[in-house]
């Protein structure tokens, strides 16, 4: 949550599910801790009393939780929000296994680089899935981090060169489909929405275009996946 005010933007990220609101203009409220011992008669039914016990007592239970925090120029505290966020909550996992170095050299390559080392994600997209199929296909989503208006710079189309991000690969064909990766998008048929803006005009949209499948150029505008 943030808040802002002629010059500046107080932002706060948390670790957890946590409650927030601001009551008061300028002023913003975190629930760090929430326990009671009788019910409040606020629909839960219950106390909200947990505990953790030990052979000989008990006490109520404490959760230790991160709050980030971050002071930025107007205008600037969105791209904190939106990078600090991705490395707070999409980190990288390591995963490890047990494998005969033999067997798994024999079968993998233990050396490879998929993107271009002169390319890099523009700033403003974050690759969320990349899976393969059970056909053999694989499976690829990009997502434009920010909203509209949301950044000056950031919240522009956004273009992802394929080539370049798996410069090692070679695509035999390529195809959009529905975010379930269920129906080829050139099949969905769209629901004609009617917008009131306020004035009878219907406000502009950034929107990418359909993939090039020579260029291979992914066009992303504010929000689109």
């Amino acid at each position: 949550m943030f808040t802002t005010d002629n010059k500046t933007e107080l932002s706060i990220l948390v670790d957890r599910a946590t409650g927030g609101a601001s009551i008061k203009d300028g002023q913003m409220e975190i629930m760090f801790h929430r326990r009671m011992l009788y019910d409040d008669s606020r629909g839960v039914g219950e106390a909200l009393d947990e505990t953790v016990c030990n052979k000989t007592t008990c006490q109520g239970l404490a959760i230790k939780g991160n709050y980030y925090i971050s002071v930025d120029n107007i205008g600037s505290g969105s791209r904190w929000r939106r990078t600090t966020g991705q490395e707070i909550y999409s980190p990288l996992l390591l995963a490890f296994t047990h494998e005969k170095q033999e067997d798994y050299k024999a079968t993998h390559s233990t050396r490879s680089t998929t993107m271009d080392s002169n390319y890099s994600l523009p700033p403003n997209v974050a690759l969320i899935t990349l899976q393969e199929l059970e056909d053999g296909s694989v499976l690829l989503r990009l997502a434009h981090l920010y909203e509209a208006g949301e950044d000056v710079n950031l919240s522009t189309l956004a273009k992802v060169e394929l080539k370049k991000m798996f410069a090692a690969k070679t695509f035999k064909t390529i195809k959009e489909t529905s975010l379930s990766a269920n129906q080829d998008k050139s099949t969905i048929k769209r629901m004609p929405w009617k917008v009131d803006s306020g004035n009878g005009i219907e406000p502009p949209m950034i929107k990418g275009g359909p993939v090039d499948p020579s260029a291979l150029v992914v066009e992303l505008g504010p929000m689109e996946i």
